[in-house]
Order: structure tokens, then C-alpha cells, then sequence
């Protein structure tokens, strides 16, 4: 075929051929002509599989991706992503975008995307629910914990919303246009969310699942289940004996998850600190709404993404990506105990496998050869680029 006839495939085809590539030759391609860069904004790889982002110390204005798919353990970097970010800690992801807060004044927030750099800042939080601050005009609450902030963006509408959990009890939320934070007091402790679809899932101390619905200008309950759990009946949630004397430390946390049915997860993580083993156990509630039975296997096209609170299904022929596994970091567990002697950081990037009920270290080289401040899982979005 000649040269100047590539410029004039259809668009479908074009648009097929866009869907079957990874991210180094979704970028050579578009760049061929300019009909080739206009069929590539119109597609989007069929395969959400994981990346992983990488943010050096602090002090660096770029951060690096990592793409398990492809077989060279290559590094792409990311440059010159301003002033602000090298100052910033990174509090959750949802496709390319980043909630960033200032790591000095911590009532500076913002959204970036981490492809064309786009800037959205977010309203302060100083005057938020008579937060006391410091002399120097610092912002006392830092949230470093992403179980209680998450964002949700859609591309196309630019539409996004931030929400956090300051207290148990309440969360704050700011969507785009909004100049303020809005509150709302939930009624009862809250330890994990998710958003999907419009919907904010809430995960609380009971057990119990509560669903609110964002669509409209005021959200509203739309759903409930029934657990009636009582935590304080429980206290091997926190350690146990496992022989006369010995005591041994199993640390618990319980994230919510929502499958791509719709289907809700419970992920329950321990930490046993005689062995410093990490194990995980997988529940969905029952037909009832009233009871979670034990899930022990996900399949093999369908993987968790633990700090998302999502799961993502995989296609046949992934390579580099495990279907029926927990992908995670340790951000999602913040906890730190002297006689763990183990502190499971935000650094740890770390794959459970369901069937070998194993953990994973994935391609440790590339971890050794950065110095890095954070690292997380998060699912690309080519489309915008």
C-alpha cells in the first residue's frame, strides 16, 4: 500500500486496531497523521488492565509508569509536572487523574492529569466545619490515609467529585462548579467508601452497606442491608492465642469492593505478626441482604484493585496480569506496631494470588532501582492523551 493511502483507512478499522494496542504503540500510532491521531481519540484499549505510578521523593517534578502488560521492565517517565507536585502527596487515583495535597498547607488541594497535565484546583478546606489552625496558617488535618478520600472523574462531561471522611460520622464532598465544601453527618462509623455510577457505597462498623446517590443536586439514600453486626462481641478481631500464654497479634481491615456487576465485595486483610504474613478473605452478601458468605474464588478474567474499591475484568490474553488476585499497596493499611516488627508503608506494591493463597512481589527490579516516596495501582485512560 502506498504511504498516502494509511491516512485514508476507515475509521472503524482504525478505530479496531487502536483497541488491540498497548501504550507504547498507541502513542507511535497516533502520531503517524493527523486522521490516525483523530481515530485514536475516539478509542481506548478493551483491556483496563493495572499500571502502576511511581512517585520519587519528594522534590522531583515527575513520577514514573510502569506497564506489567509489556516484556521489558521499562520505565516511562512522566516530566515537568510543575512546581506543585514535587511538593504534593498523592491521596487517591481514578484513571489518570491524581488528587494531590500540598505537603505543607494541607488545605491545598487539587486534581491533575497525569498524561496532559490538566490543573483543576479544588476549594480550600480551612473554613470547613471550624477546623482549628495553627499559627502559620497551617491546615491540621493531613489525610494520608486513602480509605478516607477517594475522586471519581468522567472524561467526556469533565464532571468529578471529591469526598473524604473527616470523623466517622461525617463526610465532606465538592463536586465541579462547587465554590465550598458540603457536608453531611451519616449517622452512624463509617470505615471504608467506593464510588460507582453516580453511587457512593459506605462501608460501616456493623457491616452493613449503605448506598447514596449522587445524580442529583442533593444525594439521597437509595439502598441499605440489615447485617446488624456487633463489633464489641469480637475482640479476636484484634489479636488472638494461638497457644497457652502466647499471644500473637492478627491485625484486621476490611475494605469495601464493587465488582463490575455491581456486586458488592467485602475484602477482609490480616496481618499475623509471628510470620509477617499478609492473607486475605473474600465475602458477598447473601440473596437476603443480611449476611456475607465467603467468596473463594473472583475467576480468572476478574481481578480486585483494593485501594480503588473496584474490580476489573481481564482479557484472554493479558500477559504480565493475574486473573482470580488482589492487586494492592500499602496504602490501604496504614497500621504500624512495634511488636509486628513490621511497618506495611505506601511504598509496598504487593499482588495476593486467591488459588496458591500467596503474595507476590512484583518485578522487584524495578522497585530497587527508584527511590520512591508513593506507589500505586491505577487503570490508564489513553483516550484524552
Amino acid at each position: 500500500m502506498e504511504p498516502s493511502r494509511w491516512s485514508k483507512l476507515p475509521s472503524d478499522l482504525m478505530q479496531l486496531v487502536f483497541e488491540r494496542l498497548g501504550f507504547a504503540d498507541f502513542q507511535r500510532a497516533k502520531s503517524v497523521c493527523s486522521p490516525w491521531r483523530y481515530a485514536s481519540k475516539r478509542s481506548s484499549p478493551n483491556n483496563q488492565t493495572p499500571w502502576l505510578i511511581l512517585i520519587p521523593e519528594k522534590g522531583k517534578d515527575h513520577c514514573l509508569l510502569f506497564d506489567p502488560e509489556e516484556n521489558e521492565e521499562k520505565l516511562y517517565r512522566i516530566k515537568n509536572l510543575g512546581v506543585n507536585f514535587a511538593n504534593s502527596n498523592c491521596l487517591a487515583t481514578y484513571g489518570s487523574w491524581l488528587l494531590m495535597q500540598d505537603d505543607h498547607q494541607y488545605n491545598i488541594l487539587y486534581v491533575l492529569n497525569i498524561f496532559t497535565c490538566e490543573k483543576i484546583d479544588l476549594p480550600s478546606m480551612k473554613s470547613q466545619l471550624s477546623i482549628v489552625e495553627t499559627e502559620d496558617d497551617m491546615f491540621l488535618v493531613k489525610l494520608d490515609n486513602n480509605r478516607d478520600v477517594l475522586i471519581w472523574f468522567d472524561e467526556k462531561t469533565k464532571d468529578y467529585v471529591v469526598i473524604w471522611i473527616i470523623q466517622p460520622r461525617f463526610l465532606v464532598y465538592s463536586r465541579k462548579g462547587d465554590k465550598f465544601w458540603k457536608q453531611i453527618e451519616l449517622f452512624n462509623f463509617n470505615d471504608d467508601m467506593v464510588y460507582k455510577d453516580h453511587n457512593l457505597y459506605l462501608y460501616s462498623w456493623s457491616r452493613d452497606v449503605k448506598v447514596l446517590d449522587f445524580s442529583q443536586d442533593i444525594p439521597r439514600q437509595v439502598f441499605e442491608t440489615q447485617v446488624k453486626y456487633d463489633y464489641s462481641s469480637k475482640p479476636e478481631d484484634v489479636f488472638y492465642y494461638d497457644a497457652p500464654d502466647t499471644r500473637v497479634w492478627k491485625i484486621k481491615t476490611e475494605n469495601l469492593v464493587v465488582r463490575v456487576t455491581g456486586e458488592v465485595l467485602r475484602v477482609k486483610s490480616i496481618v499475623l505478626g509471628n510470620s509477617d504474613a499478609w492473607s486475605f478473605r473474600i465475602y458477598k452478601m447473601d440473596s437476603s441482604n443480611s449476611k456475607w458468605e465467603k467468596l473463594d474464588s473472583l475467576g480468572d478474567e476478574e481481578a480486585i484493585f483494593l485501594d480503588l474499591g473496584i474490580t476489573v475484568r481481564l482479557a484472554n490474553t493479558s500477559q504480565g496480569v493475574n486473573g482470580n488476585s488482589i492487586y494492592f499497596s500499602g496504602n490501604h493499611n496504614n497500621y504500624c506496631d512495634s511488636d509486628l516488627g513490621r511497618f506495611w508503608s505506601e511504598k509496598d506494591i504487593l499482588i495476593f494470588n486467591l488459588g496458591t493463597q500467596e503474595i507476590e512481589i512484583p518485578h522487584p527490579s524495578i522497585f530497587s532501582s527508584v527511590q520512591l516516596s508513593n506507589a500505586r495501582w491505577f487503570v490508564p485512560n489513553f483516550k484524552q492523551m
